[in-house]
């Protein structure tokens, strides 16, 4: 009752606080729609010139035609992601242009005799034809009503619209092609291009001559050479630098001897085992079905292999970072090569083997030749030869078709085989025994060595004592040199990258993107976390640790000092210029090109018969301002030092540039300068289209 009494006093406080509440949630409502509105809704992507790309169609997408792909998640959605900002820009382009594909043009380009390349890559049958028995029972299914399955028709939908694309994206290619007219002087300038040559000498000194540490960048340095290439840097998004160190996480003496413990011990489990196979297969091993001769068994064990009896358990051994223990199954002396012909049924399937079965049959009978069948039925290149393959050595085959010729065939006998490729028909027709070699066919066991727990802790504690003493990039750096760790620079990286550095593409480097991106993160903080790496071939531990700080923040636009300071490639750019003026000041006699080339430990190089159009440099690499030099020049002229990409060149003509008489006829040549004009705009156009575009990118939000 007391407490009730002093509220009512002090109902003016309460009323203030419930305002004050109300007024919070208002304002967190405001704030999330703010947010929501600038980033579309949960389902948005982004927007390309204010159209939409939504998640739910973006993941339909890749489910749909990328279901079976076996590239990285991360390239697969940024294909997927440049699909759908180029549809979008193609669609709205070909609105303002009056383009579009009618009905009855897409089911040609689906079903008729002007297929789209994508019905041709998709649906090609083994002969590299399109498959036209597929395509018409596709179409009838359609037409008929029967094309009922969801996935099915989810799929077709989804292709008809990027065929719908690519023929928008073809016609509006077509039409910018039709403008493309090549004049007299073009043409001129393409004949000699082509057939004005010179030889020269030049002296290169290489700008590692000087080493960086006598190179003194300073801000005006930057700012002179921003002046000169004022639009090389610019950013059309965001781009930040990361620099982090690497602690990498390797086994033990201790992990070593636990593993070869541990192989060991499988040792009575395989020799008292009922079924080898089952045994070594349980305990991941490899049943191995060929038969090795000496030179590619492992070499510590390769004479013990090949002399002990079979049966025998030979291990643990050490091989190829892992401890194993191998049984001896079977020895033959193996052939050093075989001849052979095949029938090939592309595709191994109930069908084939039966129609392999009954091509057997007639052999079998006598009823008909080999090679009159292989003419007849083969589906390869050997066909036409009676299906003779000619000699080859072990292992040359798949491994199904190479075990039957080498090791379990007899010649002169049929053998039927399934492979990758199909199902086969076999005769063996000649074997070759010149070094009556012995082959030892053996089950393995491999267990490799791998950083125990403890070994991975080790390594990670050594991460975090750093990052509990490192709050600045410079705190980062100063630890880094006591302990002798190298620091990286991760270079320019985008909000939506998977790579960062030479660290692993894909989850593990995206978390320290997705961590350099955040609003939260600072310039020049170190992480608070120590990032993990996975073993980047699959091992079920940590390879890597890294410990990770925000270099720099470049913002879109135009590039600055600030900027080009935080680009590796600027600085590059920058030390090399400084360094060429430092090397043109350092010669001594720049017109007596032997001496100059003393003076600095080179040789004088000749550069024969260059043009502008082949402008690579014997010792000297891609120079096409340093061959322009020379055609600039007389016969016998010596050059100033000039600043080429990979040093400073002194040049000196060895021919004069001889004066060509042009041909009556220049249409090679306009037919020339039109197919690259043609090339360059089949291959840019879009790019071009979509860097123009304005573009929303909200990927990072998601992914």
């Amino acid at each position: 009752m007391a407490l009730i009494g002093q509220i009512r006093k002090q109902g003016w406080l309460l009323i203030t606080m419930m305002i004050l509440a109300l007024g919070g949630f208002i304002l967190m409502d405001v704030i999330s729609n703010a947010e929501r509105s600038a980033a579309g809704d949960v389902n948005t992507l982004g927007r390309v010139n204010g159209k939409e790309i939504k998640r739910s169609e973006f993941d339909n997408y890749e489910k749909l035609i990328y279901a079976n792909s076996q590239g990285s998640p991360f390239q697969v959605r940024e294909q997927i992601w440049k699909h759908f900002v180029e549809d979008a820009v193609v669609s709205q382009e070909a609105e303002a242009l009056g383009l579009g594909v009618s009905k009855e043009e897409l089911i040609d380009l689906q079903f008729g005799n002007n297929l789209s390349p994508i019905i041709m890559e998709r649906f090609r049958g083994q002969d590299g034809q399109p498959n036209r028995a597929t395509l018409s029972s596709i179409k009838a299914a359609i037409e008929q009503g029967s094309f009922t399955d969801p996935v099915n028709r989810s799929y077709w939908a989804t292709q008809e619209k990027e065929i719908i694309k690519e023929r928008l994206q073809g016609k509006i290619s077509s039409l910018v092609l039709k403008g493309v007219y090549t004049p007299q002087w073009q043409a001129e300038m393409a004949f000699r291009e082509n057939n004005q040559r010179i030889d020269f000498a030049y002296v290169r000194i290489p700008y590692e001559k000087i080493n960086d540490s006598e190179v003194q960048l300073t801000d005006d340095d930057y700012a002179a050479y921003l002046k000169d290439n004022p639009r090389l840097f610019d950013e059309k998004e965001e781009v930040r630098a990361v620099n982090y160190i690497s602690i990498d996480v390797y086994p033990t003496g201790g992990d070593s001897t636990a593993t070869r413990d541990a192989v060991a011990r499988m040792i009575e489990g395989l020799r008292a085992a009922p079924n080898d196979s089952v045994y070594i297969v349980s305990n991941n091993g490899n049943y191995d079905k060929s038969y090795r001769i000496k030179e590619n068994l492992p070499s510590s064990v390769a004479d013990t292999l090949l002399t002990l009896p079979l049966g025998s358990i030979v291990g643990p051994f050490l091989d190829q970072g892992a401890w194993n223990l191998a049984k001896i199954i079977d020895r033959k002396v193996i052939p050093d090569s075989v001849k052979a012909r095949h029938i090939l049924l592309r595709e191994a399937n109930p069908a084939n083997e039966q129609k392999i079965d009954s091509l057997l049959t007639l052999l079998n009978t006598k009823k008909a030749t080999f090679d009159s069948l292989a003419i007849k039925n083969s589906q390869d290149g050997s066909a036409s030869k009676g299906g003779d393959l000619g000699w080859f050595a072990d292992g040359a085959m798949v491994p199904e078709f190479n075990n039957i010729c080498f090791y379990e065939g007899v010649q002169g006998k049929y053998y039927k085989v399934a492979t990758q490729f199909g199902w086969h028909l076999i005769e063996i027709t000649g074997k070759k025994f010149i070094k009556n070699a012995t082959g030892v066919r053996a089950a393995y066991i491999s267990q490799p060595i791998e950083p125990s727990t403890q070994t991975q802790q080790a390594a990670k504690d050594r991460a975090l004592a750093i990052v509990q003493q490192a709050k600045t990039i410079d705190d980062l750096n100063a630890i880094a040199g006591k302990e002798n760790l190298p620091v990286q620079n991760s270079g320019p990286v985008k909000a939506n990258d998977y790579v960062l550095g030479s660290l692993n593409l894909g989850d593990d480097s995206r978390e320290v993107i997705r961590w350099a991106f955040d609003k939260k993160t600072k310039e020049n903080a170190v992480a608070k976390e120590v990032f993990s790496f996975r073993d980047p071939n699959g091992g079920y531990f940590d390879s890597k640790y890294v410990v990770a700080a925000l270099k720099s923040i470049t913002p879109a636009g135009s590039a600055s000092v600030a900027s080009l300071k935080a680009s590796p490639r600027a600085e590059l750019e920058v030390r090399n210029r400084k360094k060429a003026e430092m090397i043109k000041a350092k010669l001594q006699t720049a017109g007596d090109m032997l001496t100059a080339a003393g003076q600095w430990g080179v040789s004088v190089d000749t550069a024969k018969g260059a043009s502008m159009l082949q402008t690579f440099l014997p010792n000297g690499g891609s120079e096409p301002r340093i061959v322009g030099l020379a055609f600039s020049l007389a016969k016998d002229a010596v050059s100033k030092p000039a600043a080429g990409t990979n040093g400073v060149y002194i040049v000196k003509p060895l021919t004069a540039v001889a004066d060509m008489p042009l041909p009556p006829d220049l249409n090679m040549f306009r037919r020339q300068v039109n197919s690259s004009a043609n090339a360059g705009i089949r291959m840019n156009l879009i790019n071009s289209l979509v860097k123009e575009a304005e573009t929303k990118d909200f990927r990072s939000r998601f992914f």
